[in-house]
């Protein structure tokens, strides 16, 4: 049997966030591109986001219940990924934003 620390249980839940902040960003630039659309590219990433948080928070649970995790630390990281999650989420809105009339306005000249 494996003996997993609580350390590890931690370093792997912020990897996860990291690589789930990561695909939901990569998948709402490609639809934010190829529908030339950048509120259809934020919902994506919006949806693409709770989808992942909310698997990686119940893996979490699962893990961090199996090595006796304390109530605190639990806490603290989950409640600070909810927290920066919004931040995240409104530079992704205006990078979006920009990207797709950068890309309106290259194609408008393009056509012109």
């Amino acid at each position: 049997m494996v003996r997993v620390d609580v350390q590890k249980i931690a370093n792997l839940f912020l990897i996860f966030v990291l690589v789930a902040a990561m695909l939901a960003l990569i998948i709402g630039v490609f639809v934010s591109l190829k529908t030339n659309n950048h509120k259809k590219g934020f919902i994506s990433t919006l949806i693409a986001s709770l989808v992942s948080l909310i698997g990686i928070v119940s893996w979490y649970n699962k893990a961090s219940s199996n090595v006796f995790m304390g109530t605190i630390p639990w806490i603290l990281n989950v409640v600070a990924v909810i927290l920066v999650l919004p931040i995240y989420l409104i530079i992704i809105y205006f990078s979006f934003k920009k990207l797709t009339i950068g890309k309106k306005a290259k194609n408008e000249k393009i056509n012109s």
